[in-house]
């Protein structure tokens, strides 16, 4: 979300901070308080208790709490070192620099359903590229936003716990687990003023979740408002430009139950310039971030807490151009610039040992489904991180769009065994869907058919309706009424709602489907005919007009209630080549999947239509001949009194 004022606000914020730091100079110096302990990093800020700021985490808080460490803290000598652990699922490396990892690859999706290696995003054959889930942005930030930092209500402290070299339990520098292993390591940190802290690490080789304990002492007693980091924007960051399909990484968490989604984009405000924060109230049973098909999730093991808030910082990047509408494509005038967001979202724990579990793979449905039985087990609770796949933003159909979508996966993936191509998958569920809609099809032509034949009498009785009402004839005449009562028969018969059904079955599938090819990690990357990846746009735009000309074909040729009135057969013109130019525009950047669909259900319900009309033909006697006007010199013949 862009600020037009942005320069001015920071110079507002700029001229608040002087004239703040000018009146704590002056009460400092008259009334001479207790002197806060010096942040290294940045200037301590106290956060309203509003929904939404610019402050981020580990500043929304009080700044000075009622004990503080007093002696000054050790120099850290503890040598910098790195530590890779790796299986056939991930690769991570961590630094002993606040024992947090600064590289995190998935190397393969694994469920019960199969397994295959994953690459970042523009990864061919050629060139495989590897799937980086943390975010080089993140490392600029200071501090960085790196994934398992913590924040605490004091500034001293988070600069000791996230900045000084840990001491780790391991002198290996790179552990490989094989499959069933697992691996401890302890990162371990002194400072000498009563401060300790420890995270422990447990992998496991064949498993996505690890499990993290963490303490923090002061003094042997935990540090309250102890918070963990997750994130900032967990994803693939190989993405070379975002939009509705391929989405920026959010936040999610589970609360009590609700799904909470927050984008960068839509869900922060930044008033005061690039830094929002927003915070969600209720019992979390787990929150994490990700993009479109990757996350990092934190699931507490034991209490839940209450409360779990959110950071932004917003900035812009330089793409490569791109045309992010058809207009654009038109005119010739791509975008090179690109707003995006380091979402991170932060959990409260208890920094007294307790541990909390960690998944970092893919969001695959299959694999998710599976992770949800592991975790439900070990917590001894229902977890299911399965809804961090959004299976739609709106509670009310999100039920519905799930459980039709999940039956798609399957058959999809099914088929995809087959025929060992996602695209021709698609080709080959959307014949069987149509072909079991083609009996209601066939009942709708001949409803709309038999309907057409009431087209000559609804235009009569229009005609007189309206030579009554040039009369001056008021509506409630008995004559009016029952012009009006047979025009009501008439309509009912014309629109037949057993005509409607395969539009209405249609409708929901669609989103279903869509829903789908967008959340499917069998559609990433999978290439079919000219098209490099399913689930993203066709680079080349012929599916987008192959699809709208599809269109245009199926409902010139698919009948309608007829007609009646010049301002009706307007609107048929107009919903007949308006509409698949408004899907065009709307369908622009689409997933080539989901237009693949749509694009063959058009050339199936095509020939269907044209099978229909043959079967529907109207018999006639062999010797007739239909003409359109009666010819002159033809005998007017007198209808006998038994046909009377």
């Amino acid at each position: 979300m862009d600020n037009s004022n942005n320069q001015g606000s920071q110079a507002r914020l700029l001229i608040a901070a002087a004239l703040s730091m000018l009146v704590l100079f002056a009460w400092s110096y008259y009334f001479a308080p207790k002197k806060p302990v010096e942040n290294v990093n940045q200037a301590t800020t106290t956060a309203p208790e509003a929904a939404t700021t610019n402050v981020p985490a580990t500043q929304a808080v009080a700044t000075v709490a009622s004990e503080q460490p007093t002696e000054t803290p050790l120099p850290d000598t503890v040598p910098n070192r790195k530590v890779v652990i790796k299986s056939e699922l991930y690769e991570v490396t961590f630094d002993s620099r606040g024992a947090l990892p600064v590289s995190w690859i998935i190397l393969k999706n694994k469920s019960p359903m199969g397994e295959y290696p994953v690459f970042a995003d523009g990864s061919n054959n050629d060139s495989r590229k590897p799937l980086e889930l943390i975010s080089k942005k993140a490392f600029e930030q200071n501090p960085p936003e790196v994934p398992f930092r913590l924040a605490t209500s004091e500034q001293a402290i988070n600069s000791l716990l996230n900045e000084r070299n840990y001491r780790i339990s391991t002198s290996e520098d790179t552990i490989a687990l094989a499959d069933g292993e697992e691996c401890k390591i302890e990162f371990l940190l002194e400072v000498g003023n009563g401060l300790t802290a420890k995270k422990t690490f447990t992998f496991r080789g064949n498993s996505y979740v690890a499990d993290l304990s963490i303490e923090v002492l002061r003094d042997g007693k935990p540090v309250p408002d102890t918070k963990l980091a997750i994130g900032a924007s967990i994803g693939d960051h190989a993405i070379k430009h975002h939009n509705f399909y391929h989405i920026e990484s959010e936040a999610v968490a589970n609360i009590g139950g609700d799904i909470r989604r927050h984008q960068g984009n839509y869900s922060f405000k930044f008033e005061n310039g690039d830094r929002s924060s927003l915070k969600d109230s209720g019992e979390v049973d787990w929150v994490g971030v990700g993009d479109a098909y990757f996350a990092m999730v934190a699931i507490p093991t034991a209490e839940r807490p209450r409360e779990v808030e959110y950071t932004a910082y917003k900035y812009e990047v330089q793409t490569e151009p791109f045309y992010d509408s058809i207009f654009k494509w038109i005119i010739r005038s791509p975008k090179t610039t690109e707003t995006r967001h380091l979402v991170t979202a932060y959990i409260p724990i208890a920094a007294a040992g307790e541990t909390t579990r960690i998944y970092t793979g893919t969001k695959d449905y299959f694999t998710l489904s599976y992770y949800n039985k592991l975790l439900s087990d070990s917590a001894g609770r229902n977890i299911d991180i399965v809804h961090f796949i959004n299976f739609s933003n709106y509670s009310i159909i999100r039920p519905i769009t799930t459980f039709l979508s999940i039956p798609i996966l399957y058959a999809l993936h099914y088929i995809n065994t087959l025929t060992h191509s996602y695209g021709l998958a698609i080709i080959i569920f959307t014949f069987l869907f149509y072909s079991l809609l083609f009996p209601l099809r066939w009942s709708q032509s001949r409803s709309f058919k038999k309907a057409a034949g009431n087209a000559p009498k609804m235009k009569e009785i229009q005609d007189k309706i309206k030579d009554l009402q040039k009369k001056g004839v008021p509506i409630d005449d008995p004559r009016m009424r029952s012009l009006q009562m047979e025009q009501l028969k008439l309509t009912k018969d014309a629109l037949p709602i057993g005509g409607c059904l395969p539009m209405i079955l249609q409708f929901p599938l669609l989103i279903a489907f869509y829903t789908a090819i967008t959340i499917s990690l069998d559609a990433r990357q999978a290439s079919f005919l000219w098209l490099p990846d399913l689930s993203a746009a066709d680079p080349w735009h012929i599916l987008e007009f192959a699809f709208a000309l599809s269109m245009v074909l199926a409902m010139k040729f698919t009948p309608t209630a007829p007609a009646v009135s010049p301002e009706q057969q307007m609107q048929q013109k107009m919903m007949t080549y308006l509409m698949p130019v408004m899907m065009l525009w709307v369908m622009w950047t689409a997933p080539s999947g989901l237009l693949l669909y749509w694009l063959f259900g058009n050339i199936v319900s095509f020939g269907q239509q044209m099978l229909i009309n043959r079967m529907n033909k109207t018999e006639q006697p062999p010797d007739a001949r239909v003409v359109d006007k009666v010819p002159a010199n033809a005998k007017r013949v007198k209808a006998k009194l038994s046909d009377a």
